[in-house]
């Protein structure tokens, strides 16, 4: 046989192929279904089936080597010749020696011809389909037989015209039946070797077959006691005739199909039709009458109903089965991805695991990567951090940015440690542009394999990785699944992402505004001119003020960042239109971007529109967007930045010194004001390591041109600190708290008639 529809099965070669193969060939030539023929008077002994024929058939739809069938072949041949001498020619050759010879040569051509229509043999890992039974039926159920009894009516060159007839009537119903128990069961049996055992319901996977069994068996000894009762004992001889069952037989056949594995289900179904065809034997002695001839015919065609019938039911179910199997194989991926995902996961946990933890990963900025670069750029980036964790975790996708992560065997006690050492220190390239991509994790431990518990541990190390990002903090936190205070926290986080939805949708935006005094004496300006930095606040439904901290992570986490910019800026133009006697005061208003503003093309096209109609010049406008947004995107950033720097605005870079990539990156950034973190600014006047922050913060400013603003200024020693640093400009409580915005214009716009008296 061949591995696979023409590759030499391993460690055989061709000839012990032939060997092999022409053995069973001959092996099968000494298993007859014997019956006595009457044709024309003559009586002959005859087997009414061939199965080296279905044999030679499948070998010819299998082997790609034409060697190896012809081999086959002539062993078929040398079988039958021992045969002829030895039981009907007493050992003397006959010119009926050298009419086999030609027929089997005949066979061996017609052989490869049927095979060829059918569309056999085929390349390396084919299957049989559906469509492939029709070809079969016609050509190898019909015009193969068919073509095998013309062949055998040429022995009247060496007999009667009666023997030939008799000879062609045998061979045709002989090959034909041949091939309907051999051939296709064995074909889809080795090509289906591999394939594993349908599932079935563990309670009534074994309930049907016996039930139908018992049925069987019941009918059949009625049938016994019907023809005793009727005919009397006498005919009990004859049994009963097994094709008055087949509608039973087949439905046991179905079964077989849909249950067993493949090569059990086609051993059941050729042993069923060996049985049938043998059961039909003593009809066949009467095929000699019109009724008997046409008996045996109808008896061909139903076992051919029967095989092809059960072959499609077959062919069906597997089909089935592995659309089945590929849909729920589909269903543990990410469809962007292609990661396992949290069903994955599920499943994962019926195998042991090395340890009782989960971890949670969240890397940050990753919504930005998406809007600015779309979602191959995504899953791009996804796969290049799963790939860079294999070795340490089993990496499971939850959504943009988001992984859980399983240990794997044999790692240390400092593994979670080690994935955010690997995470953080990793450039990813995306579109040619490096990014780094924080990483934030939260780690919790679970008791049991249960679908709730790993759910359990997934929501609590996600708490735990969210309320680390909100901290920026850039370790792992680690807690127990039964944590309620990461319950609390969540059950508000969701709480907080709904009002500011709301809030948002509705407009209610409050802006306040905080100060920016100049420090540097060359910078002192008149101290009714206005300048410093726009804070947003949310209104939710009671009126009462939601503070940033309540809602900037879930409007971000929702996406809704680059909205709530373009509010701001729709507030902000409308108090300032409300208040035309305070414009001309406006030295610099400065107003914040997000992350997700950045990259957003449909929010540069909304702000352009909304710049066209700004009753301040573009040169009071300053836009400050986040170190870690501006350098984490640094592609997207620098060209909404570069626009804006164009139209005259001045850009900031807020929050400086909290990224760790500030120095390196800077210089690809169009960059006026950079504003030194408050978290270095508190303590700068201790003159520790915050002090050596802020000073080399004023240094890279000074080497790019740009003016440094402190913030978070509450003292006065601080001041004299940032002044002797150098310092341009100060923001902070010492100079004024956060006011509501139309209350600053409404006195600057009041004072401004005084002031020219």
């Amino acid at each position: 046989m061949a591995d696979h529809a023409g590759q030499p099965v391993r460690g055989l070669g061709g000839s012990m192929q032939v060997l092999l193969l022409g053995g069973m060939c001959v092996l099968l030539q000494q298993v007859p279904i014997r019956y006595r023929i009457d044709f024309f008077g003559q009586l002959a002994d005859a087997s009414l089936i061939h199965l080296h024929t279905g044999l030679l058939l499948a070998i010819a739809m299998l082997v790609r080597d034409r060697r190896v069938v012809a081999g086959c072949f002539a062993m078929a041949f040398a079988g039958w010749t021992l045969r002829q001498l030895y039981l009907f020619d007493d050992g003397r050759p006959t010119w009926m020696l050298a009419w086999g010879a030609g027929s089997y040569l005949l066979q061996f051509a017609w052989t490869l011809v049927c095979a060829h229509w059918m569309e056999w043999p085929r390349n390396l890992g084919a299957r049989l389909h559906r469509p492939d039974l029709l070809r079969f039926a016609a050509f190898g159920l019909l015009l193969y037989p068919l073509g095998m009894a013309l062949i055998g009516l040429s022995i009247m060159l060496v007999s009667s015209q009666s023997g030939a007839v008799s000879t062609a009537f045998q061979m045709f119903f002989a090959k034909q039946f041949g091939v309907v128990v051999v051939t296709l069961p064995l074909v889809i049996g080795w090509l289906e070797r591999r394939t594993p055992t349908p599932r079935a319901d563990v309670g009534t996977h074994w309930l049907l077959p016996v039930v139908l069994g018992l049925g069987l068996l019941v009918s059949l000894w009625a049938a016994v006691q019907v023809r005793h009762a009727f005919n009397g004992l006498s005919t009990l001889t004859s049994g009963p005739v097994l094709m008055d069952y087949r509608f039973a037989v087949l439905v046991v056949l179905a079964w077989c199909m849909l249950r067993l594995p493949p090569r059990w289900a086609m051993l059941a179904l050729s042993l069923t039709l060996l049985l049938l065809v043998g059961m039909v034997a003593g009809t066949a002695e009467y095929a000699n009458t019109s009724v008997g001839f046409f008996n045996l015919l109808h008896i061909a065609v139903e076992l051919n109903i029967l095989l092809l019938a059960t072959l499609y039911l077959w062919l069906t179910n597997r089909d089935r089965s592995a659309l089945a199997e590929q849909l729920s194989e589909e269903t543990l991926r990410d469809q962007v991805t292609g990661l396992p995902n949290l069903k994955a996961l599920r499943e994962r946990m019926d195998r042991p695991l090395p340890r009782t933890e989960l971890g949670y990963l969240l890397l940050d900025q990753t919504d930005t990567l998406v809007a600015g670069f779309g979602l191959d750029t995504q899953a791009q980036a996804m796969n290049a951090t799963a790939r860079r964790l294999e070795d340490l975790v089993e990496t499971y996708y939850v959504g943009t940015g988001q992984f859980a992560l399983l240990p794997r065997p044999g790692r240390d006690a400092d593994l979670w440690e080690r994935v955010m050492a690997r995470v953080e220190h990793a450039e990813i390239d995306v579109g040619g542009e490096p990014i780094r991509l924080l990483p934030y994790l939260g780690v919790a431990a679970f008791n049991g394999v249960h679908a709730s518990v790993i759910d359990g541990a997934v929501l609590a190390a996600s708490h735990l990785a969210f309320e680390a990002r909100q901290h920026g903090e850039l370790r792992p936190r680690y807690s127990d699944i039964g944590d309620t205070q990461v319950r609390r926290t969540h059950r508000r986080q969701l709480h907080d992402a709904t009002e500011a939805l709301a809030s948002l949708r509705s407009e209610r935006v409050a802006l306040y505004f905080q100060p920016i005094r100049d420090l540097a004496p060359d910078m002192q300006t008149e101290s009714r001119m206005l300048a410093g930095e726009v804070l947003c606040r949310l209104l939710d439904e009671k009126g009462e003020i939601m503070s940033p901290a309540r809602f900037m992570a879930p409007l971000e986490a929702a996406g809704r960042g680059a909205e709530l910019d373009l509010a701001v800026m729709r507030a902000l133009f409308r108090l300032l239109r409300k208040s035309p006697g305070a414009l001309p005061y406006c030295r610099e208003i400065a107003i914040n971007l997000t992350g997700q503003s950045l990259a957003s093309m449909s929010f540069q096209v909304e702000l352009r529109t909304l710049l066209a109609g700004s009753p301040l010049p573009m040169s009071a406008l300053c836009f400050e967007v986040t170190e870690t947004a501006a350098i984490s995107n640094t592609a997207a950033a620098s060209h909404l930045l570069a626009d804006l720097r164009a139209l005259g605005c001045h850009i900031a870079i807020d929050d400086f010194g909290t990224g760790m990539q500030s120095f390196a990156r800077l210089r690809e950034l169009p960059v006026d004001v950079i504003k030194i973190d408050g978290s270095f600014v508190r303590n700068v006047a201790q003159l520790g390591k915050d002090y050596a922050v802020v000073q080399a913060s004023v240094a890279v400013a000074k080497a790019f041109g740009a003016t440094t603003v402190a913030e978070f200024v509450e003292d006065e020693d601080t001041e004299y600190c940032l002044r002797r640093l150098g310092v341009h400009r100060v923001q902070g409580y010492l100079y004024g708290a956060p006011r509501p915005l139309a209350e600053v214009l409404a006195e600057v716009a009041a004072e401004a008639p005084a002031a020219r008296d």
